[in-house]
């Protein structure tokens, strides 16, 4: 009953902030967005889920927002999830309602296995989106999972494995299933459809935009490219 609270408030407080603007300070303006909690230092790290939403509670609430939520799935104790909010800064913001950024605010963006939680239409407008509070000449990095080796993982045999890049197996993990994949031609292809251009594929820890050496965590599954305003 308390999660099911948590998600409604989320989605309500999400709606009412979707026309807002932050005007970031400093520089280089670093964003991760779609961040959850896989974040470093000197990055704003923009997500719309409930754990972002009372990352400024007392530590009594994230407590029990801890315990209501899957986060020990995959945030590691209670001790480590109140850390990692309290350390870090993070703005609430539901991607699907654009960045909450002016235009031409942004130095880099950075988004891991985000974009394929989108049907393809609202990728566009967050890549859009992106576009627009990139500064001309900034990068972007995008990682997603990397459908040519979810196929090549069927013909070698493993499809169970290949089958987790399309479904998920089960209602409880519902939240984590994938709208549309991605292999580097049709990434690259979407990147220059908004506007980007020089759009290459990186490596795993490879390429221009800074910090990845903690940014990027999925080695084996991951398409990594880079593209440039």
């Amino acid at each position: 009953m308390l999660r099911q609270y948590i998600y409604k408030l989320n989605s309500v407080v999400a709606w009412m902030r979707r026309h807002r603007r932050i005007s970031p300070r400093g520089t280089p303006i670093k964003v991760n967005f779609g961040s959850a909690l896989a974040v470093t230092e000197g990055w704003i790290n923009v997500d719309g889920s409930p754990h972002v939403l009372f990352a400024s509670m007392p530590k009594l609430i994230l407590r029990l927002v801890y315990r209501a939520s899957d986060a020990r799935n995959w945030c590691g104790t209670e001790d480590q999830y109140i850390g990692q909010l309290k350390k870090h800064r993070f703005v609430h913001h539901n991607l699907e309602h654009g960045f909450p950024f002016p235009d031409a605010s942004v130095d880099y963006l950075y988004s891991s296995h985000v974009l394929e939680h989108f049907y393809r239409d609202r990728a566009e407008q967050i890549l859009r989106d992106a576009y627009r509070v990139l500064k001309p000449g900034s990068r972007l990095r995008i990682c997603v999972p990397d459908l040519h080796r979810a196929f090549a993982l069927y013909a070698q045999g493993s499809k169970e494995e290949a089958l987790s890049y399309f479904f998920v197996n089960s209602r409880a993990r519902s939240l984590f299933q994938h709208q549309y994949l991605y292999d580097y031609d049709l990434l690259s292809s979407l990147l220059k459809e908004v506007g980007f251009t020089s759009v290459e594929r990186c490596a795993y820890r490879k390429g221009l935009v800074p910090d990845i050496s903690a940014l990027d965590n999925r080695p084996d599954e991951t398409l990594y490219v880079e593209a440039v305003k």
